[in-house]
C-alpha cells in the first residue's frame, strides 16, 4: 500500500521521500519548514491585531558538527525545489550592503530590460560563516542586525543607504533564511550583546548531534520515490498558488489562550526576548503545519498543540544558545572538552589530551584542569585500565 493512502501531511511525506539516513531527522523536518514559509511568502497571514498581518517568514539555523548532514538536508531540499515551484531564492555569498541592493534595486535581464526589484526573498547559505562575506566581525554583524530588521518589516518601508548606491527603499520585504552553520563559527557572531538584539529571538536554532549507532553507508530511498516526488511537486504549485487569510477554530483559541497565559516565565535575562516572542512563533508554525495538511486556511486545534510543541523545542533550544553566547576564554576550553567527552562517551586521556592539543591548540596542562573542573562538578567519572591508562566516563544525564 502507497502512504498516500496513509497521509496527504507534506511533512510525513517529505520525510519519506529523504528515505533512511544519517542525517538527523529534525533537519528534514525544519527544512520542510523552512520551505513552505518561503512557498506562500506574503500571500497568507494570520489577523493577530487589528491593522497588522502576521505571515509565517521565519529564520531556521541548522547546527551541528561537520559532516551530520546540514548540506545534505539542504541538498536534498533544494532537488525538489528546482523542479517545483520558482520562488525567488539567493544561495550563495553576499554582504549586507549587497542584501540591500538586491531587495531594493531595480535589476536587467538578460535581453536588456528593467525589472523591478522583489524584496520577498529566501535565502539559503549551506554555511553561514563562509556565505557572509566579510574579513572581520564587524561586517557578520552588520548582516546579522540587518537581517533582524528585515524580519519584522514585512508591513512596512525600509529606507536604507550604501555608500555605492545611495539611498535604497525597500519596499514590505518578506524574508526566510535558512543556513547550516557549527558551533564554533555560531560562537564567533554570538554574543550576550547579540542575544539581546532579538536576532536569536527570531531565530530557529536546530541542533543537531552524532549517532554513532547510526550507520548508513548510504541512502536508502523508497521504492516509490518518483511518485511521492512528483505529489509533492504538485502540492508545492498548489501552496503556492493559496491566499486569503488564516482564520481559527474556538478550541484552537482557547488552547492558543491557555498556552500564553500558564506558561512559566523565564529565569534567565537573555531569553526575555525569545520568551516575548514565542507567541508570534506559535502562530507562525501553526499557519505552516496547517498548510502541510493541504485543508482550508483553518488552524485547529491539533495544529496548535503541535506548535506548543515546536516552540518548547526552539526554547530549549535557546538555552544552550546562552552557554555558546556566554563562553568566555577561560571558560571555552572547559566547555569544548564537556562536549567532546559527552560526544564520545568515554575517552582516554593521552588521546583527549593529543587531540585538543593538535586540532584546537589547548595544551596538556588546560586539558587536566578542565577536566579536573568537569570531574568535581560531577559530570565526568574516572575509570583506569588495566594498564594504568585514565579514562575519563560522562555522566549520565549531565548537561553542559
Amino acid at each position: 500500500m502507497s502512504i498516500l493512502n496513509e497521509t496527504g501531511n507534506f511533512f510525513r511525506l517529505y520525510r519519506y521521500l529523504c528515505g533512511k539516513s544519517e542525517v538527523p531527522d529534525i533537519y528534514h523536518f525544519w527544512a520542510t519548514v523552512s520551505l513552505i514559509a518561503a512557498v506562500v511568502e506574503d500571500r497568507v497571514y494570520y489577523q493577530k491585531f487589528k491593522h497588522e498581518k502576521l505571515y509565517p517568514n521565519l529564520f531556521v539555523m541548522l547546527v551541528g558538527p561537520s559532516g551530520l548532514g546540514k548540506g545534505t538536508a539542504i541538498g536534498h531540499l533544494m532537488r525538489l525545489v528546482e523542479k517545483s515551484v520558482h520562488i525567488n531564492k539567493y544561495r550563495g555569498r553576499l554582504t549586507a550592503a549587497h542584501l540591500i541592493d538586491y531587495l531594493g534595486k531595480p535589476t536587467i535581464d538578460a535581453w536588456g530590460q528593467q525589472m523591478l526589484a522583489s524584496p520577498k526573498l529566501w535565502l539559503i547559505m549551506d554555511e553561514l560563516q563562509n556565505d557572509i562575506i566579510g574579513s572581520n566581525k564587524k561586517m557578520v554583524e552588520d548582516f546579522v542586525y540587518l537581517m533582524t530588521e528585515l524580519y519584522t518589516a514585512s508591513n512596512y518601508k525600509i529606507q536604507a543607504g550604501t555608500r555605492g548606491s545611495g539611498q535604497v527603499n525597500i519596499e514590505a520585504p518578506i524574508l526566510n533564511w535558512f543556513c547550516g552553520t557549527n558551533e564554533d563559527d555560531l560562537r564567533e557572531i554570538l554574543s550576550k550583546k547579540m542575544m539581546n538584539t532579538g536576532f536569536t529571538a527570531r531565530t530557529c536554532f536546530v541542533f543537531g548531534e552524532y549517532d554513532f549507532g547510526k550507520r548508513i553507508p548510504r541512502i536508502q530511498y523508497p521504492d516509490d520515490y518518483e511518485e511521492i516526488f512528483q505529489h509533492l511537486q504538485c502540492r508545492l504549485w498548489m501552496m503556492q498558488r493559496t491566499t486569503g487569510r488564516f482564520l481559527m477554530t474556538t478550541a484552537a483559541e482557547a488552547e492558543s489562550d491557555k498556552w500564553y497565559e500558564k506558561r512559566p516565565s523565564p529565569v534567565e535575562e537573555l531569553l526575555y526576548s525569545a520568551w516575548k516572542r514565542q507567541h508570534d512563533s506559535l502562530l507562525k508554525f501553526a499557519m505552516i503545519l496547517c498548510l502541510a495538511d493541504g485543508g482550508p486556511l483553518v488552524i485547529k486545534y491539533r495544529h496548535i498543540v503541535q506548535a506548543q510543541k515546536m516552540v518548547d523545542k526552539m526554547y530549549h533550544f535557546s538555552e544552550k544558545l546562552i552557554s555558546i553566547a556566554s563562553e568566555t576564554f577561560n571558560t571555552r576550553p572547559v566547555n569544548e572538552i564537556a562536549r567532546y567527552i559527552r560526544r564520545k562517551g568515554r575517552v582516554e586521556h593521552t588521546r583527549g589530551s593529543r587531540y585538543f592539543r593538535t586540532t584546537r591548540g589547548i595544551d596538556s596542562v588546560t586539558f587536566r584542569r578542565a577536566t579536573m573542573q568537569l570531574f568535581n562538578e560531577g559530570l565526568i567519572a574516572h575509570e583506569t585500565t588495566q594498564t594504568g591508562a585514565t579514562v575519563y566516563v560522562w555522566v549520565q544525564g549531565g548537561k553542559v
